[in-house]
């Protein structure tokens, strides 16, 4: 009972084309935990990082509440989200990983029902026995598009190509919502430069 009247986590996230300079006491300030990651764009028929060119991946988990969304003196982010956690809820994110993987996607309006129920009851628990996969959570924003962030922590980026990974993207209930998604973004990034190994 106590976990369901917790408020949502939300969670800054911003990739940018630049290496990002972080503000000067910006965890102390905001009171949060910060990530920063190097990688790039998804080659999806090599299940592996684009690495030219390159991209950095910024996260910052916070509770609801006024907050700066800014963390980085750079240029302006390529894309970025101010999101609240869907599932499960209240997770930060993890120290110790390996590697992040980020998928965003719209959704049919007509099937978006379905979409969430499904995300929910099939696709993240799969996710989340799939070896190397430390957490998998998914996101909703407050600000940014596409409409829909899922957020992978993982031991190495390499669990993208295992079987186990695949696997769980040819279940019948993916394959007939897939038609239904648009605007689908794909990101790898293995090299954590703050707060994330």
């Amino acid at each position: 009972m106590a976990e369901a009247n917790k408020c949502r986590l939300r969670l800054f996230l911003q990739i940018f084309g630049d290496e990002p300079v972080i503000r000067s006491g910006y965890e102390r300030r905001q009171q949060r935990m910060l990530q920063v990651w190097k990688g790039g764009a998804t080659d999806l028929s090599k299940r592996t990082i684009i690495e030219d060119p390159a991209r950095w991946l910024v996260l910052s988990d916070y509770e609801s509440g006024p907050s700066d969304m800014i963390a980085a003196e750079t240029r302006a982010p390529i894309l970025a989200w101010d999101l609240e956690q869907i599932l499960p809820g209240h997770q930060v994110c993890p120290s110790g990983a390996g590697g992040v993987i980020l998928v965003s996607m719209d959704v049919d309006p007509a099937h978006e029902d379905e979409f969430n129920d499904w995300y929910n009851t099939e696709h993240i628990p799969l996710f989340l026995r799939v070896p190397g996969v430390i957490t998998a959570r998914r996101f909703r924003p407050h600000y940014g598009k596409p409409a829909y962030v899922a957020l992978y922590h993982v031991q190495n980026a390499g669990v993208y190509a295992t079987p186990a990974w695949m696997a769980v993207n040819k279940t019948p209930w993916i394959l007939r919502l897939r038609k239904f998604q648009r605007n689908r973004t794909y990101f790898m990034f293995q090299t954590p430069l703050c707060g994330g190994a």
